[in-house]
């Protein structure tokens, strides 16, 4: 029997809650691809303990090395490889068991259920199809939760069993029956206490009104009347009533701690009420160790000790439950504690919890960037007590710590083991891990790349490899050594990696070599795609002449969406280059790709030229190309390039046209309708380049409708914006 207490406006807020860390406005999941993170990022977690990560990530890390329970990442699925996913960074929800869709419906009739199978000898129909209890949302609390067909059929089977005259046990019955379909319940259908006279059914009904008195609200006649249960001879009715008790003494004391929104105020608990609530739950528990309630005893206790604000009990509960957790012998699954875990101790609370298990992560937590200082050195230390079951995970924090927050990678180093053991768990993985980013913070590269080497054969869990993937190739890019990265001894497979670096570190040579050695298909088109549209916009029409010669006649279709960093887009393909300007929708016709290249190349000024280079950027809609966008700082392809140029912007382009006095008449009229264009409807410039002032597009508004006003440009134009 579980006490739940959100509402269905909070279970909303909790889910907003736990993608808090999501990188766009519109509830999507993007990585941030990097190892190294300080600050909170949901979307963008890794397989080492991290102040980075989700809160619970970390615990499934550690869960992960207590045996509880493997990391089971889920499969990557169309979405994750549409928002430019790879298997590392991965968003939280691919760690929680997806939902089995594997099971065939049929249209076999249901099982008859137990309560269905006991009503049946005695003729009693039932009279709601649904009880009251499962009317509520997943996770929305109210103490007629437990007003279900198993509690229903728990109480009935006693009836059943008990020595009654049989209209008393019709009585039991149907009582029973009329309150599994409500949650107030007055016990009128009992009729006179008088109709019931044998000892059993006397317990039985006491029970049963003390019952109703409860789901029904009225704590004060329920805790009488389950005291009075407890002074009976029936077992089954001595040991629920003096579970029953504790659960009112809870909900009495709770009764007043929720807002109208169901958020917790826990100021307003009854803590006189409360303390009476755990020692009931422990009286229950001594006298019934073993006791059918007992699962659900511990679990009422983890609330009483949430609700009471002691921080060192709760902790101890979680770390016990979790860390001994047995689906067989609980009353909630793993992923539910891990969620409680979360939202009642690890994001709710401001002081640190006395077990080493739940303290490393708030520690963790403790040390993002940007929080408000929590954790000290001095703080720190005084923790050593507590971890002393636990002295690698108290050395670990601590390197941690001097990492993230003091900036000490020597410091790191000391405290971290210098030799690399023969098995890698997710602990021994995390110290590895942080050691290799003290020495690159120190900037010694090439120890850094010897330990992610070294490392490789020795990451057997889940996930370990793709991470040291990420940080080789990191180290390769920022070493100056991104060939490395495609070499073909290479250890570095990950294919958004290698496409990571391709489109925004490569060079024209690494380009070409990957072109015609490349195993991966999509990688070889990527590649050449990469230095066509980079040749093309960064003014290498000399070479965009030589290496479009390797296009070939006939291109296929396919394309190569998040290979070049589009994110729910169609993408672009190697057709693009083959681009016929005489079909374009303007009236400004324009040659081929090729020959715009090559009239760019002869005079790199030329108006006709630059208006259609602009043509063919406007037409393919590479206007915020992610080739042209650079990377967060920090993140993996975030160097400078190797590809060596300005990128070309149609404003910019436009802009030498009108300023340009030998313009032919159509061309420069063009130039001016597309330049006040660029920053229709809403006054924003979308062609890039440098911005101008509105004044500026006033004078060439006014500029095109009286020097060229016999222009179909001049006609069309209604706005400067």
């Amino acid at each position: 029997m579980r006490i739940g207490f959100l509402s269905p406006l909070v279970i909303a807020l909790l889910a907003g809650l736990s993608l808090q860390a999501q990188a766009s406005g519109d509830d999507s999941c993007y990585p941030d691809w990097r190892v190294s993170r300080d600050s909170l990022e949901g979307c963008s977690n890794l397989p080492f303990l991290s102040p980075g990560n989700d809160s619970r990530v970390n615990l499934r890390l550690l869960l992960a090395d207590k045996q509880v329970a493997a990391l089971t990442p889920n499969a990557l699925g169309e979405t994750d490889l549409e928002q430019g996913f790879g298997p590392v960074p991965f968003p939280v929800y691919r760690l929680t068991p997806a939902t089995d869709a594997s099971v065939e419906k049929t249209d076999a009739a249901p099982t008859p259920s137990t309560l269905a199978q006991l009503l049946a000898p005695l003729g009693i129909p039932r009279e709601n199809d649904k009880a009251a209890g499962d009317a509520f949302l997943t996770g929305e609390g109210s103490r007629c939760r437990s007003n279900d067909d198993s509690s229903a059929t728990a109480f009935i089977g006693q009836v059943i069993k008990a020595d009654l005259p049989e209209a008393e046990r019709r009585l039991l019955v149907t009582g029973r029956l009329h309150l599994l379909g409500a949650c107030t319940w007055e016990g009128a259908s009992l009729g006179d206490p008088d109709q019931i006279q044998s000892a059993s059914g006397r317990e039985l009904r006491t029970y049963l009104q003390a019952a109703g008195d409860f789901y029904s609200g009225r704590f004060g006649d329920a805790q009488r009347g389950f005291v009075a249960a407890t002074a009976g001879s029936l077992p089954w009715v001595k040991e629920t009533a003096l579970y029953m008790i504790a659960r009112t003494e809870l909900n009495q004391a709770q009764e007043n701690a929720f807002d109208e929104y169901g958020m917790p105020q826990l100021q307003r608990v009854d803590k006189s009420v409360l303390a009476d609530a755990d020692t009931s739950f422990n009286l229950y528990l001594s006298t019934y160790p073993q006791g059918e309630y007992a699962v659900s005893a511990q679990g009422l206790l983890r609330r009483v000790h949430w609700l009471a604000g002691d921080t060192d009990k709760l902790a101890n509960d979680l770390a016990a439950q979790l860390t001994q957790f047995n689906a067989e012998h609980s009353n909630v699954s793993l992923d539910d504690l891990v969620q409680e875990t979360d939202n009642k101790l690890l994001s709710a609370i401001n002081t640190p919890g006395a077990n080493p298990f739940t303290l490393a992560l708030n520690d963790l937590m403790w040390m993002r960037a940007g929080n408000p200082p929590k954790l000290t050195r001095e703080a720190l230390a005084e923790q050593k007590p507590v971890f002393a079951q636990e002295p690698a995970l108290y050395d670990y924090v601590q390197a941690a710590f001097a990492l993230y927050v003091e900036h000490q990678p020597d410091t790191t180093l000391k405290l971290l083991p210098q030799d690399v053991p023969a098995r890698l768990d997710y602990l021994a993985f995390s110290q590895q891990t942080l050691r290799g980013l003290a020495l690159e913070s120190k900037g010694d590269w090439k120890s850094a790349e010897a330990l992610w080497l070294k490392l490789m054969p020795l990451a057997k869990q889940p996930l370990q490899r793709d991470q040291l993937e990420l940080a080789l190739a990191m180290n390769y890019e920022r070493s100056g050594q991104v060939a490395k990265v495609f070499a073909a001894d290479s250890p570095i497979s990950a294919k958004q990696v290698r496409y990571i670096l391709l489109r925004n570190v490569a060079g024209q040579a690494l380009l070409r070599q990957q072109i015609t050695q490349a195993s991966d298909p999509t990688e070889r088109d990527t590649a050449q795609f990469v230095l066509l549209y980079k040749d093309l916009m960064r003014g290498q029409y000399a070479t965009f002449a030589e290496d479009f010669k390797q296009l070939p006649a006939s291109v296929p279709e396919g394309k190569l969406s998040p290979s070049l960093g589009y994110v729910y887009a169609d993408g672009r393909s190697l057709q693009m280059f083959q681009w016929n300007g005489d079909k374009a929708e303007s009236g400004y016709a324009c040659p081929s790709v090729a020959q715009i290249a090559s009239t760019l190349q002869a005079d790199p000024k030329n108006p006709k030229g630059l208006n259609c280079l602009g043509e063919f950027i406007l037409r393919n809609n590479l206007d915020g190309m992610p080739l042209d966008q650079a990377r967060s700082a920090g993140s993996l392809g975030s160097t400078d390039s190797l590809f060596k140029g300005e990128t070309f912007s149609r404003l910019d382009g436009y802009r030498q046209v009108i300023a340009n006095p030998k313009a032919a008449h159509n061309d420069k009229a063009y130039a001016l309708f597309r330049a006040i264009n660029c920053y229709a409807r809403a006054g924003y410039n979308n062609c890039g380049g440098v911005d101008v002032d509105k004044s500026v597009r006033k004078g060439w508004f006014r500029q095109l409708k009286t020097g060229f006003a016999d222009t179909e440009w001049a006609e069309s134009l209604k706005y400067y914006w």
